[in-house]
């Protein structure tokens, strides 16, 4: 507080030496000037009245010219020149007169002085009041910049005090986000586990009374291997999820085989695929078809088609159209949403293809995005035209 009360008094005597400095600076240059005019003033004044009498006289001597003029200054100029002969006169003291012009006429001159009291009685003077009026017009500018840069400081603290809070909150806001999705993935996968685990409990304490049941021991090992199958995925899932994906190992792999033998898998019919071949890694690129795919048998589908549009400009992404026949998107859930990871409409599932698969086109430099088809639901994955070609 001091500091500033202290550079507001320097600023302030500052000021009144600026305002005091420019008042004098002014009325110097206006001096000048007026002085400059009075003389070029007086000096018409004598030269038409010179001009006057030879016009009325005009065979006059030029010594009797120069008897008119001084004459004619030391009588009716005498309050403002002083006319002197410099071959039989002296001139006057330096603080009286100062040399105006020499008229000459013949092969003689007359010097022409004015006065300087003249001079000071018709010239502007210095004026206290007025230099006490420009120093405090100095000091209301002075005070407006002051205030100015006062209020700049105060709006630049202000704003400075905004970014804090708002980086405050953006980080409260990033962290209950974070608590919010740990919840959301510790309830999904309580729940995605705790199916297999039950199922393949209940097998266990059946399986010592029913071991000689060939018909019940099959059947242990179908679902056991379901279960475990499904626990695997989501594994797999929850381990790509945790990760950044970078792409090491690429190859170009045939579409339409490559989707043949997950849907065989799967226990879903392929309807149609575009023969086309993807450059990119496999097991990324197996999980994402994975993960479509059992979206698609969770959602009743029993067919999927893939089709294959190329762009017939270099640089542009090639697109490949991925439908089911299923109950189709939710109408409540928005489709971006459901790409984000852990939220699903369904009563089974993490919650989590949706969004591997988009974390898989990415790091292949492309992206997902859903739509409604007629019937079912529908991904486009977007990937670089590099990256397709003709089977």
């Amino acid at each position: 507080m001091l500091g500033r009360i202290s550079k507001f008094i320097a600023y302030l005597l500052i000021s009144m030496a600026v305002g005091g400095m420019l008042s004098v600076l002014v009325y110097y240059v206006a001096s000048i000037s007026d002085e400059t005019k009075l003389k070029k003033t007086v000096k018409k004044e004598i030269n038409d009245a010179v001009k006057s009498f030879n016009d009325a006289a005009p065979h006059s001597a030029p010594a009797q010219t120069l008897l008119f003029l001084k004459l004619f200054c030391n009588t009716a100029m005498d309050s403002k020149v002083l006319a002197v002969d410099p071959s039989s006169e002296t001139p006057p003291p330096p603080d009286q007169a100062a040399h105006l012009f020499a008229f000459s006429a013949g092969n003689r001159q007359i010097d022409i002085y004015i006065r300087k009291a003249y001079i000071k009685e018709e010239v502007f003077d210095l004026d206290v009041p007025e230099v006490f009026v420009g120093i405090i017009v100095t000091i209301l500018v002075f005070a407006g910049l002051v205030v100015y840069s006062e209020k700049k400081r105060q709006s630049l603290v202000v704003q400075e005090q905004l970014e804090t809070r708002h980086a405050e909150l953006k980080k409260a806001y990033e962290e209950h986000e974070a608590l919010a999705l740990l919840g959301r993935m510790t309830a999904t996968l309580a729940h995605e586990l705790k199916t297999p685990v039950a199922t393949i409990s209940n097998l266990v304490q059946a399986l010592p009374s029913r071991i000689s049941d060939k018909k019940f021991t099959s059947r242990f090992v179908v679902l056991a291997r379901e279960e475990l199958n499904r626990t695997q995925q989501l594994i797999d899932n929850l381990l790509a999820y945790g990760k950044e994906i970078s792409i090491n190992n690429e190859e170009w792999i045939p579409l339409n085989s490559f989707i043949d033998e997950l849907s065989l898998k799967a226990g879903i019919t392929v309807k149609k695929c575009s023969k086309f071949e993807i450059s990119g890694d496999l097991f990324y690129l197996k999980l994402l078809f994975e993960n479509l795919i059992r979206n698609s048998v969770q959602a009743d589908s029993d067919q999927i088609s893939i089709v294959v549009q190329t762009p017939s400009s270099e640089g542009a992404y090639a697109e490949i159209f991925y439908e089911d026949n299923g109950v189709g998107l939710p109408a409540d859930v928005a489709p971006d949403e459901l790409i984000n990871p852990f939220v699903t409409s369904r009563s089974r599932g993490a919650g989590l293809g949706l969004f591997l698969a988009q974390k898989i086109a990415v790091a292949h430099g492309g992206n997902i995005s859903l739509y409604s088809p007629p019937k079912g639901a529908g991904v486009k994955i977007s990937l670089p035209q590099k990256r397709i070609r003709q089977a």
